[in-house]
């Protein structure tokens, strides 16, 4: 996902700055099955710092625990753990206040009446988590009128969200507005509606070329964009800070801001500087 590219860039900037070499492995799907032997593979070959995303808050604590007794440093980017002890330092976007700007965006395009469904790619990630639980807290605070119709969980390929997308349509014909967390999602309801002629509010996360091209098309209404690279950045200083005895230097918990765009924003030079590199 551009994500994951976005903040690979990040993480290689500062590893080459700073003069650490770096290397990048990743799972085909967002599961803890498919990462745990990765994870378990990459800490094998002992390296000083592990950068990870935990696809799952509990069932990726054994694999990094061994990592951490084997002397590697660890931080946590993106998604984190339920049990930290022993990790320099998680750094996230402030997923929560994303869901709560997607789900205020529903509720304003839909003037406060309606239904909507929700879509993820997992039911235990805790970025995933804390978006859909930031939508629901808008939702059912500021816009009580506007209903979940569902809330489904789809694979990591947009064809995945495709389908999803047009249960829902069948299942839940008045449904105006979708929210989807992660970049596939809100792929997947363009693709959706494109081919069946519906017209929904659709909200995304994150900003892959293809997703900005939607939004500039219309197809995708909103994007909540994350800063990847950033994340990337500040996971290999404050690695590096571990390394090198700097420990006063090194934040246990960062969560950065969110950047909300619409498609008649979508050009402005003040957000295109925050859409992502590579692909989606």
């Amino acid at each position: 996902m551009a994500f994951y590219n976005s903040l690979g860039s990040g993480v290689q900037a500062e590893a080459t700055k700073l003069g650490m070499s770096y290397s990048t492995q990743g799972a085909a799907d967002f599961t803890p099955a498919a990462q745990t032997p990765v994870v378990d593979a990459v800490c094998s070959r002992h390296p000083s710092l592990l950068l990870i995303a935990p696809t799952d808050p509990v069932a990726l604590r054994p694999s990094i625990q061994r990592c951490m007794n084997e002397g590697v440093a660890v931080v946590l980017v993106d998604t984190t753990l339920t049990d930290k002890q022993g990790i320099v330092s998680a750094i996230s976007s402030n997923n929560i206040q994303g869901g709560e700007a997607a789900g205020k965006i529903m509720g304003q395009e839909l003037h406060g009446k309606g239904e909507v469904a929700l879509m993820s790619l997992s039911p235990t990630a805790s970025t995933q988590v804390e978006r859909l639980q930031g939508a629901k807290q808008e939702l059912k605070s500021a816009y009580p009128g506007i209903s979940i119709a569902a809330t489904e969980y789809t694979q990591q390929a947009p064809t995945s969200s495709e389908t999803t997308a047009r249960a829902i349509f069948s299942g839940h014909p008045g449904v105006g507005a979708f929210f989807g967390a992660a970049e596939p999602n809100a792929e997947g309801v363009a693709q959706a509606t494109g081919a069946t002629g519906k017209h929904v509010i659709n909200v995304g996360y994150d900003a892959s070329p293809t997703e900005v091209g939607l939004l500039k098309s219309g197809k995708i209404s909103a994007l909540v964009i994350q800063q990847p690279a950033l994340e990337g950045q500040l996971g290999v200083q404050y690695g590096y800070d571990d390394l090198t005895n700097k420990k006063s230097a090194i934040q246990a918990s960062v969560l950065l801001p969110n950047v909300v765009v619409t498609t008649q924003q979508a050009s402005s030079p003040n957000v295109t500087k925050y859409y992502y590199t590579g692909t989606s």
